[in-house]
């Protein structure tokens, strides 16, 4: 069953959810990747071969994403990284393996990215994202910079993916036009196919 929550301002959601999240301490949040790790292999069906994936490094108290790191070593797909240029939908980098073998720095909004060569979005079989907050849409709230749905709306069709904590899931969120929502989202409780 999702929060039960009264439909607030995105603002709102963000600062209450965030907040959620700082509270879990590291072994918690270990302990939710790896539950959530047991869905993983449900992607089969929708991913080819070889699928290029591209993931996040957690920073902020999201649920940790080296299981995705893990997932995507263990049955040869190609993992990347987002990087992110102001205003302008993310392009990704591919990991090494192991992923401590990357060459990474940290960007303006205090995140590790990549320092390899870019490419384009288009290319992704799939991306899987955070989420400040997610609905029984799909609708997915991230941290306000619209990184992702810029991405998204630049590459349409790969399989949209929200990795996030099982209280992330809320009945109803509001939504803004140019908001996209998510094709799967996978919590240390639950698989979810949207459609």
């Amino acid at each position: 069953m999702t929060q039960s929550a009264p439909l607030l301002l995105a603002a709102d959601y963000r600062k209450f959810m965030r907040q959620k999240r700082r509270l879990l301490d590291a072994a918690t949040r270990q302990h939710c990747a790896s539950l959530a790790s047991r869905f993983l292999p449900k992607l089969f069906s929708v991913l080819p071969n070889n699928a290029n994936i591209a993931f996040y490094l957690d920073s902020f108290g999201e649920m940790p994403t080296e299981p995705l790191a893990k997932f995507c070593q263990r049955y040869g797909y190609q993992g990347f990284l987002p990087i992110t240029r102001h205003g302008e939908p993310l392009r990704f980098a591919p990991i090494y393996q192991p992923l401590a073998k990357t060459p990474l720095r940290r960007h303006h909004l205090g995140m590790a990215e990549p320092t390899t060569h870019k490419i384009d979005a288009r290319r992704m079989h799939a991306i899987i994202c955070p989420a400040v907050a997610i609905d029984k849409t799909g609708l997915r709230l991230g941290m306000g910079g619209g990184y992702y749905d810029r991405t998204f709306a630049h590459a349409p069709n790969c399989l949209k993916i929200a990795w996030c904590y099982d209280f992330q899931l809320v009945d109803s969120l509001p939504r803004q036009a140019w908001d996209k929502s998510m094709d799967i989202i996978i919590t240390e409780r639950r698989f979810i196919r949207i459609n």
